[in-house]
This record gives C-alpha cells, structure tokens and sequence, in this order.
C-alpha cells in the first residue's frame, strides 16, 4: 500500500480529529496559564469554567473522532481540500483568540461587532451593508442574553453597563 501524503492524511476524519485536539488542547494550556480564567466569583464557578468545559468538551470529541472506527474516510466536502481553505480554517482559529483577547481589554460591546462583520464578509454571506447588520443584531441578541441570565460580558474601556 502506497504512503498517503500529508494532505490526504488531513483529509480524514482522523487528520480532522487530530487537527481538532491540537487547537483546542493549546487553547486550554492558553485557558490554564491565564489567571484570569482560574479567578473564582462569589457563586464558587471559576471566571474560566464554561470556556474551560465548552474547550475540553471539544478536545474531546476530536479525540473521538481520531478514534473512530470510520475514522479513514474522507467526507465528500474535504475531498477538494486545498493548503489555502486549510490555512483560511487555522487563520480563523488564531482570530479568534485575538478577538478574545482584545475583547477583554475593549469590551464585548466594541470589539464584537467588528469581528463578527469581519467573519460574515469573509464567509460571502452578503453584501457589507448586511454583514454590519448582521453583526449588530447578533452582538445585541447575545448581550441581552447574557444580561437576562445575569452573566456580566467584558466591559473593557466602557465602564458602564448598558441597561437591558
């Protein structure tokens, strides 16, 4: 049986699963050395607990799916993988942890609809007029969410809360 190059190893569930692990295993070392996220509130829950869980949840599952008993096939979609959407994936992955970042020192309120318009346009999922609507819309659903449950987003340079 002939060695299966690199790109046709990635293109397996297992390449998938693996590539999974990785990032999501270096994002809860990054999770675990920030101090921040091991800060513990007033109802006993750690300031990191849902991210830690959400990320370890997803480590995970892409274990599983590198141990899958299907695990040599390759999905119809990744067939015509190329280095630039798999580089395009790894880039999104990196925004996001930047927007994380950037998100805890200038607000949700700020950084998120710029990131989310950022990501809709590069998705094509319509002109940029829709895109910042989109982006609005989803930021303030997901504030008022968030204030109704009581869970306090990042206020960043805003030191005011918005009232709901």
């Amino acid at each position: 049986m002939a060695m299966q190059s690199f790109r046709q190893r990635l293109q397996t569930k297992q390449g998938i699963g693996i590539v999974i692990a990785l990032l999501s295993g270096g994002v809860l070392v990054y999770l675990f050395l920030t101090p921040w996220a091991l800060r513990k509130l007033s109802d006993g829950f750690y300031l990191g607990f849902f991210n830690m869980l959400s990320i370890g949840l997803l480590l995970l599952m892409g274990l599983g799916l590198a141990a899958d008993k299907h695990r040599k096939e390759v999905p119809e979609e990744l067939k015509t993988l190329t280095l630039r959407g798999f580089l395009g994936v790894l880039g999104l992955a990196a925004g996001c942890l930047l927007y994380f970042e950037v998100m805890r020192r200038i607000g949700f309120l700020v950084i998120t609809p710029i990131f989310l318009f950022i990501a809709f346009f590069a998705l094509k999922l319509g002109h940029w007029w829709r895109c910042v609507v989109l982006a609005v819309v989803v930021t303030v659903i997901v504030y008022l969410l968030f204030s109704v449950v009581g869970l306090e987003l990042p206020h960043g340079f805003l030191s005011v809360e918005l009232p709901i």
